[in-house]
């Protein structure tokens, strides 16, 4: 079983606070489960203004608004994850190259946990470029680097790939987990159902019912 590992590719957005309840989820299988887990983007509201966007407008009546970030906040609260939910959506296509950059570049993992964490925990605008770099620059990323790539665009296409090519294979939702075999899990489900599937993948994969290249 040691000799034995599952791979997850994991399409998420920075915006999402399913995907930041998810990433606790995945980090905890991790450090308990021969895991490896690939991130890659999918922009949800690409049609949020660069200057974002307010939740009320998105999601209709403030009935709603309340229902949908009680459900979170609750939620955010029994997994011990600090959360606050942002008045303003963000437009996250910057913040998605900057993860594409790190992957490049070097501090991936500690990037994509603090721009999750600056966006719903501390109320930051990541689709400023600036706050995209000073959390860059906190995690070791090279943030002057970063800014260039940025301002060039050097990732967009990329970003913007992704998410074609995540609709192209029908999914539509974030997040997404698609795990070795093709079996897909989608939404921030309870720890105990990530556990569960990764139990019965690694068993297949071990007995040869599942060929991992």
């Amino acid at each position: 079983m040691n000799a034995v590992r599952l791979r997850i590719v994991a399409y998420s957005d920075y915006v999402c606070p399913w995907c930041y309840i998810a990433l606790h989820r995945v980090e905890r299988l991790q450090r308990e489960y021969p895991v490896d887990v690939e991130w890659r983007p999918f922009e949800l509201h690409p049609e949020t203004p660069a200057t974002g966007a307010r939740w009320l407008g998105r999601l209709g009546a403030e009935r709603r608004v309340r229902a949908y970030t009680g459900n979170i906040l609750t939620l955010a609260d029994e997994s011990d994850i600090p959360m606050a939910m942002p008045e303003m959506i963000a437009n996250s296509h910057k913040a998605l190259e900057a993860g594409e950059f790190a992957k490049e570049h070097g501090g991936f993992e500690a990037l994509h946990a603090a721009l999750f964490r600056a966006y719903f925990a501390d109320a930051r605008d990541i689709g400023d470029v600036d706050v995209i770099c000073d959390v860059a620059r906190a995690c070791g990323v090279q943030d002057q680097h970063l800014r260039e790539a940025l301002t060039e665009e050097r990732y967009a296409a990329r970003v913007d790939q992704s998410t074609a090519e995540a609709h192209a294979a029908e999914i539509f939702s974030a997040p997404t987990f698609v795990f070795s075999g093709g079996f897909r899990l989608t939404g921030a489900q309870d720890y105990a159902v990530f556990e569960n599937v990764t139990r019965r993948l690694l068993d297949r994969i071990a007995s040869g019912v599942i060929v991992v290249d």
